[in-house]
């Protein structure tokens, strides 16, 4: 029986993936500053991805959606932009940039859970993001690409080093214990 793909990736990715989590779930969503951390770190790895990929592509109107509510976010708490992500990746796979980024809305599903239990009418305003709802099957349709790449191919190589870049760059951006320290930091690719 041969491997599917899918399940190469996620197990090949895990640990950057969990890493990245365990970063992010950190994140006091509910207080005025974690949520302009959260928002900044996604804003500032979404643009970059988002610069990367072909204009009017899914991941592009997706990644391009997410920023304009980010960005929508930020300026109803009156913050500014805080992080800037610089990194020498040039291309990725858009089949990695789809298992990222479709994956970390399935992750916003449960951090919004908690932004919800905010307090502050200012962190509660900034509801643009939050309320973002995913493209139905969108999730079921990379799962099902990934599944059709052969394990064994020069691709499906490409798709992990991609994934393993794109949590890098996640991870980058959210270790910094303030947002505004990561101005100008260079990722490794």
């Amino acid at each position: 029986m041969c491997a599917d793909f899918r399940r190469v990736l996620k197990n090949e990715t895990q640990a950057d993936h969990e890493r990245v989590d365990a970063l992010i779930s950190s994140i006091d969503l509910v207080t005025f500053d974690g949520l302009v951390r959260f928002l900044s770190i996604h804003q500032s790895c979404f643009r970059f991805i988002r610069d990367l990929v072909t204009t009017e592509t899914h991941a592009w109107c997706s990644l391009d959606g997410m920023v304009r509510r980010i960005d929508a976010d930020l300026a109803t708490m009156g913050a500014a932009e805080t992080v800037v992500v610089v990194s020498d990746i040039t291309k990725l796979d858009r089949l990695a940039i789809d298992y990222v980024i479709e994956g970390s809305r399935l992750g916003s599903k449960v951090l919004r859970r908690r932004w919800l239990t905010a307090s502050d009418p200012t962190v509660r305003r900034a509801s643009a993001y939050f309320s973002l709802a995913a493209v139905p099957g969108r999730w079921r349709n990379v799962c099902d690409q990934l599944s059709k790449i052969p394990v064994q191919s020069d691709r499906a190589g490409a798709i992990i080093e991609d994934t393993k870049m794109l949590f890098a760059l996640f991870h980058a951006a959210a270790c910094e214990p303030v947002a505004e320290q990561l101005q100008g930091v260079q990722l490794a690719s």
